[in-house]
């Protein structure tokens, strides 16, 4: 697998409303707590309903300057079950789409 669960912050960091980001290869990814933004304080009320969505798009570029066209999400549940599902769609993506992220490595910072 070449995303892991154990790779990811822990559930609480997605309270404070920031994202994880990573890459391998020519992929970069984010997870992050859908609604985005800080709960960690707020009563328990608030933080329900809450889901973990994870993103995936070619490099070298950043989540802000990528063609959303190119971004593709999933959502799961906000839970470590959720977070290990994540993990594994992501390697997944990684794994199925190889040539497309091997593609984007080669074109490299000036794409």
């Amino acid at each position: 697998m070449v995303v892991e669960s154990k790779d990811l912050y822990l559930l609480e960091h997605y309270e404070y409303g920031e994202a994880f980001f990573g890459s391998v290869g020519g992929m970069n990814y984010r997870i992050n707590r859908n609604p985005m933004k800080h709960v960690k304080f707020a009563p328990m009320e608030e933080k329900m309903n809450a889901t973990l969505i994870a993103y995936v798009w070619p490099g070298p570029k950043c989540f802000a300057k990528t063609d959303p066209e190119k971004i593709v999400s999933r959502e799961f549940s906000y839970s470590d079950e959720g977070k290990a599902e994540a993990a594994a769609w992501i390697s997944e993506q990684y794994e199925s789409r190889k040539a497309e992220w091997d593609e984007a490595s080669a074109k490299g910072i000036l794409g």
